[in-house]
């Protein structure tokens, strides 16, 4: 049951309902993070297979997973494909964003569905459309590493743009139109005001791009060729059980990786909203 006060709405909540909400909660977590807490530990077991009872604890297989050259080009590739990519998402987000928000464009709700429309295309049918358009498109590209770019791209725009918008759009306009009457020109007046508001955003934007980049297989799996990012070399890795104690290390330290970009990211996102809504 939902009270009004004020402007607030406050949710009650009887006591066995919130038991059973938190129960829930709890369950969820733990159906959520538990393989991830159970990869971590595999990452430390001193046998050759991923099981319990573990034989007992090492870090060998950090140390032979950092030597192996394989390993170590495949992991470079997926950062120089998360970096790239993630900067051109969030470089195309915030030239869409910025218009869609602050000035009167036509069709803006399709053009807005039409930037959303990979976050319900299924990754599979997304990878095949590339696929098909980088070896038998008007222009062919080919396969490689730069295709993953494009994909990673495609994917990762939606996220910057629901990430940017909100918050361009929630910047008063009044402060634009004091800086065009004190003189300023377009390009100024984005440089002085509106960037100095929205870096928050725009570093939020460009890493969670990233951690999207260097965590995708689907696409990457159609489109690298012969130059796989890691995860996809993680992958094809797993077809052999000899192999599978080796990789899973790098994979524990991509997916920490990932935590803590997602947490940063969502932290300096909130951090930009507080000081916009003190400001």
């Amino acid at each position: 049951m939902a009270r009004r006060r004020n402007t607030e709405t406050f949710v009650v909540i009887s006591p066995n309902g919130k038991i059973l909400l938190t129960a829930f909660f709890a369950l969820f977590l733990v159906v959520l993070y538990l393989p991830t807490i159970l990869l971590i530990v595999f990452s430390f077991n001193d046998g050759t297979v991923a099981a319990f009872p573990l034989e007992g604890l090492t870090t060998e297989w950090y140390t032979r997973a950092f030597k192996s050259q394989e390993i170590r080009q495949a992991l470079w590739a997926s950062i120089r494909v998360g970096l790239i990519s993630a900067a051109l998402a969030t470089l195309l987000a915030l030239m869409a964003s910025y218009p869609l928000a602050r000035r009167h464009v036509r069709g803006k709700s399709l053009i807005s569905a039409l930037i959303l429309v990979p976050l319900v295309v299924p990754t599979v049918v997304l990878g095949v459309a590339l696929l098909l358009m980088f070896q038998k498109g008007l222009i062919p590209i080919g396969l490689g590493l730069a295709s993953v770019m494009i994909g990673h791209v495609v994917i990762a725009l939606p996220f910057a743009v629901l990430i940017l918008l909100p918050r361009i759009a929630s910047i008063d306009k009044r402060l634009e139109e004091a800086a065009y009457d004190l003189g300023a020109s377009g390009l100024q007046m984005f440089g002085r005001v509106m960037l100095p508001l929205i870096v928050p955003s725009i570093m939020s934007a460009f890493l969670i791009s990233f951690v999207f980049s260097i965590d995708e297989v689907v696409i990457a799996s159609f489109i690298a060729g012969d130059q796989p990012t890691y995860p996809v070399y993680l992958y094809s890795g797993l077809k052999f059980p000899e192999k599978t104690q080796t990789l899973i290390p790098v994979a524990t330290v991509m997916i920490v990786l990932s935590f803590i970009l997602a947490f940063v990211a969502e932290f300096i996102r909130r951090r930009g909203d507080r000081k916009l809504e003190g400001r």
